[in-house]
C-alpha cells in the first residue's frame, strides 16, 4: 500500500534536491518544514510554496555542522502535537583532496553533516513515526558512496555509511509501518546550468533535474522500497559496479578521477554532485 504524508521536514532545503522535495510535497498538499542555513533562501521558498500551493510552511534556519544547533531540530520532531511523518535528510557537505592534505577540521565537519546529523535528525523522528505506526525517511545518499574515489575518501565513506545505514534501518522498522529510504543521486543541477563549461568532464546528459530527483524519492519511500537509484544512467553504473570485480573498477575509477581533475573547471555552484556543501 502507498503511503501518504501530511507533514514533512526537510535539511538543505534551499536549494538543489532540497527543494526539488520542498516543491514536490507541498505541490501535493504536504504541510513542510524548511531546514537550511540561510534564512532569506528559505523564506523565497516558503513564500512561493505558501503561495502556490496553500500549504502551511516553517522556516528553521539551522547550521547542521553546528552540533548545538541541530537541538531545535531535533526538538521540532520530537513535538508529538505537530507531528512529522517524513523526514528528508538531504544536508549534506563535499570535500575534495588527497585526504592527508586536507584540514582534519573539515572532514570531521563533513562527517557532522553526512553521518551524525542525519543520525540524530532519524533517531528523533522515528519513535514517533513507530507509535503512530506511519512514517518514512529518506537518507540522501549518493552513488558516490557505492565504489572508491581519488580525493573522495572522507565523502565516499560517509556516502556509504549512510546507505549501509538506511537500508539497516528499513529492515529494522518495516514492521512498524514505518518505511526508510536511501536516496542515490548521481551529478544534479544545483545552479545556473547555462553556466557549464563546454569543456567540463560531466556532460549535460549526465546531470539531472532536482526535482524529478525528488519526485522519485518520494514515490520509493511511500512504496516502502528501501532504495533508489535515480535516473537510467545511475542505476546502470550502480548495477555494473556491484559485478565488475574491485580491481578492475580501482582502475576504471583512477582512469576517469585523472580526467576529471585535468578538465577546465567550470564556476562554482553549477553541475556538482548533489550532496554540495550545505545550503
Amino acid at each position: 500500500m502507498t503511503m501518504t504524508f501530511n507533514r514533512a521536514l526537510v535539511t538543505g532545503a534551499s536549494g538543489g534536491i532540497g527543494a526539488g522535495f520542498a516543491r514536490a510535497l507541498a505541490a501535493a498538499g504536504t504541510e513542510v518544514v524548511l531546514v537550511a542555513r540561510r534564512r532569506d533562501r528559505l523564506a523565497e521558498l516558503a513564500e512561493e510554496l505558501e503561495q502556490l500551493h496553500q500549504v502551511s510552511v516553517e522556516v528553521m534556519p539551522t547550521d547542521l555542522a553546528d552540533s548545538a544547533a541541530i537541538d531545535p531540530v531535533i526538538q521540532r520532531l520530537a513535538d508529538s502535537d505537530r507531528p512529522v511523518d517524513l523526514l528528508v535528510n538531504n544536508a549534506g557537505q563535499l570535500t575534495n583532496g588527497p585526504f592527508a592534505e586536507l584540514p582534519l577540521a573539515g572532514e570531521l565537519q563533513q562527517i557532522q553533516v553526512n553521518v551524525i546529523a542525519p543520525m540524530r535528525l532519524t533517531h528523533a523522528a522515528l519513535p514517533g513515526m513507530i507509535k503512530r505506526r506511519h512514517g518514512g525517511v529518506i537518507n540522501v545518499s549518493s552513488i558516490g558512496g557505492e565504489a572508491p574515489s581519488a580525493y573522495g575518501a572522507g565523502y565516499c565513506g560517509s556516502k556509504a555509511f549512510l546507505t549501509l545505514f538506511s537500508q539497516s534501518l528499513a529492515i529494522d522498522v518495516k514492521r512498524h509501518g514505518v518505511h526508510v529510504t536511501a536516496l542515490l543521486p548521481g551529478f544534479t543541477w544545483s545552479g545556473d546550468r547555462r553556466d557549464l563549461s563546454p569543456d567540463a568532464a560531466i556532460s549535460r546528459r549526465a546531470v539531472q533535474e532536482p526535482d524529478r530527483v525528488a519526485r522519485e524519492a518520494l514515490v520509493a519511500v511511500a512504496a516502502g522500497r528501501a532504495l533508489c537509484v535515480p535516473g537510467l544512467r545511475n542505476k546502470r553504473a550502480v548495477a555494473i559496479g556491484r559485478m565488475v570485480p574491485r580491481r578492475v573498477m580501482n582502475a576504471v575509477l583512477a582512469s576517469v578521477n585523472a580526467t576529471i581533475s585535468a578538465a577546465p573547471q567550470g564556476p562554482p555552484g553549477t553541475a556538482r554532485p548533489q550532496d554540495h556543501p550545505t545550503s
